[in-house]
């Protein structure tokens, strides 16, 4: 395929994407370094496929009437989404161009009859009327079309949190994601960072949830020299709220069960003294990643204080013994639908049977890590999703299970008037502009 055609790089990614459950972020940067793109031409294909992937049910509804019920290949429906999608929302370029370009990549993918197919469907919708989306009813499916989240997600969400509250969710998540970051402060303070960023980030600013967070507009945080040689990393704010439910201290010996890529457990270490016996354990399931956990703590400077492994965490009571811990998280597997706005694809990929399928899993895990806690000691329970079967569900079966629990308030740096489910902790992303996250917190009696 043609290595310098923007819109030919983007229907090949968004066909993988599509057809093989890529990674978007991933594939989108693979298939640029390989590319001879532009910059500008870069940024149209990154336009191209992140919004694609963020308006596909809408873009599939504007096609329906002039598809019908045809089957298309992959690529031929990939097409006919970009087509749309620039027509639609890119009103800097000129539908002339739209078509010529969408019919010559229908005829070299495919043959002169898909191309003659493709120009058909666009210059139909051209003369049509683009439907009202305020009108579709029910309530879940016109949240549904006009934020294209499958509508058994807008039913759950509308009926754990009301249709309210899921619709300011929704008109979040397709507005640009900030940069964050979390200064090491064992090698730095917060005005240290600022003061060392501000001149090529001048929107760079002081977290609202955390007081060693900062925030920017956007850009790339991870290539600096400060990044580099390790005086911050990259952490969504609202997973900045883990480390501190668990009040480390200096001398404690933590468990980080399902630890990769390590932004917790090195947070956590940041807590933490060697000479007073302070380490984390951190574990994952897989080898790769119990490496990447091992290059973060060792770029910022804290591999005296982490060691990694590869382990199940459901199998740690095979390999601890009782009581072992002072503190003990439990950053859990999940859909993460929190997510949404960093990871669009996340609205196709996941099912409902998965809101059946984690929740076994992640109460397995609280279930095998439970007995290794000392008494006295604190257990974070946390995920990155906001429907109740993976957040209030697993507490109240794990409680259920574990008289010796009790559940406790979530401590926080900063008082947060935002924050929903007390004792335990839910951010939504039309809170503080951040991803959704839960946290609940228990001592063991």
């Amino acid at each position: 395929m043609p290595k310098n055609d923007p819109r030919t790089v983007a229907v090949n990614i968004l066909t993988r994407v599509t057809t093989k459950g890529s990674y978007a972020n991933l594939t989108l940067d693979a298939q640029l370094k390989k590319s001879d793109l532009s910059e500008r031409d870069a940024a149209l294909t990154t336009n191209i496929v992140y919004g694609v992937i963020q308006h596909g049910i809408t873009l599939d509804y504007y096609l329906k009437p002039f598809v019908r019920d045809r089957k298309l290949d992959p690529w031929v429906h990939v097409l006919l989404q970009t087509a749309v999608y620039q027509l639609v929302y890119l009103d800097r370029i000129p539908a002339r161009a739209i078509f010529n370009e969408s019919t010559k990549i229908a005829k070299k993918m495919g043959n002169l009859g898909i191309g003659q197919y493709v120009t058909a469907i666009l210059r139909n919708l051209q003369r049509s009327e683009v439907p009202d989306l305020t009108k579709i009813q029910p309530a879940t499916k016109r949240l549904s079309i006009t934020y294209s989240v499958p509508e058994w997600l807008v039913e759950k969400l509308s009926e754990q949190l009301g249709v309210e509250k899921t619709e300011s969710i929704l008109k979040t998540i397709d507005e640009p994601a900030g940069a964050s970051l979390r200064v090491n402060t064992t090698k730095a303070t917060p005005a240290e960072v600022t003061a060392e960023l501000e001149p090529e980030f001048p929107s760079i600013r002081e977290s609202a949830l955390t007081p060693v967070g900062l925030v920017a507009d956007g850009g790339h945080l991870a290539g600096t020299r400060a990044f580099e040689e390790g005086r911050y990393t990259i952490q969504d704010e609202s997973s900045m709220l883990v480390a501190p439910s668990l009040d480390v201290q200096p001398s404690s010996r933590v468990l980080d069960a399902c630890a990769a890529p390590g932004g917790k457990t090195t947070h956590i270490a940041q807590y933490l003294d060697p000479a007073q016996g302070g380490k984390v354990v951190a574990l994952d399931l897989h080898p790769h990643k119990v490496r990447l956990i091992e290059d973060n703590a060792k770029r910022l400077g804290l591999e005296d204080r982490v060691h990694a492994a590869q382990m199940d965490a459901r199998e740690a009571g095979d390999h601890f013994d009782a009581a072992s811990f002072d503190r003990i998280l439990v950053d859990a597997p999940c859909s993460g639908l929190g997510l949404l706005r960093r990871k669009p694809e996340i609205r196709y990929t996941k099912q409902p049977q998965d809101l059946v399928n984690l929740p076994k899993i992640q109460l397995a895990i609280l279930n095998a890590v439970a007995p290794l806690l000392k008494v006295n000691g604190r257990l974070t329970y946390s995920t990155c999703t906001m429907v109740t079967e993976e957040n209030q569900g697993v507490v109240a079966s794990f409680l259920a299970a574990h008289p010796d629990y009790e559940q406790v308030p979530v401590p926080v740096d900063r008082p947060l008037d935002r924050a929903h489910n007390a004792p335990a902790l839910q951010l939504f992303p039309d809170d503080y502009g951040t991803d959704g996250f839960f946290i609940a917190s228990f001592v063991r009696k």
